[in-house]
């Protein structure tokens, strides 16, 4: 189905995705804005990038429910290995309120890997939804031309 090559890029993209994010998330006002982006929209614009440089030839409807589980998976992992980090620093530096959660959960590091796990196996379930309906609205649009 998909080659080795591919799903490195898949992969690889979408952790560097989740690491941008990541930092995009570290300014307060945009935490879940960006959380809900990632969560749900990673998935379509690795397709889209995917189709833009012809590494899959048809969008079809299975090769994006495994997209989107793979992406989002890989993208939360890579969210999470910057996030939680970085924000108990700013945590600590200037002692905003907005972290203090990090700092609970980083004292009970126990929680933080299965709740990591959790939520990637969320987040792949609805970028495997949003990966469905990319390819269905592409299907959809190419069909009625």
């Amino acid at each position: 189905m998909f080659s080795k090559s591919l799903l490195k890029i898949i992969l690889i993209s979408s952790f560097i995705t989740g690491v941008i994010f990541s930092i995009f998330t570290l300014i307060p006002p945009l935490i879940w804005i960006i959380f809900i982006l990632l969560m749900f929209c990673v998935s379509p614009f690795i397709i889209i990038y995917l189709k833009k440089l012809n590494l899959i030839k048809n969008i079809e409807i299975e090769q994006c429910l495994v997209i989107g589980a793979l992406s989002g998976a890989a993208s939360f992992i890579g969210f999470s290995v910057v996030f939680f980090p970085s924000a108990f620093v700013l945590h600590l530096i200037f002692n905003t309120q907005s972290y203090i959660w990090i700092k609970v959960l980083l004292q009970n590091i126990g929680f933080i890997v299965p709740m990591i796990l959790f939520i990637a196996l969320l987040s792949a379930l609805l970028n495997m939804f949003s990966g469905f309906l990319t390819a269905y609205f592409y299907q959809y649009i190419n069909t009625n031309k």
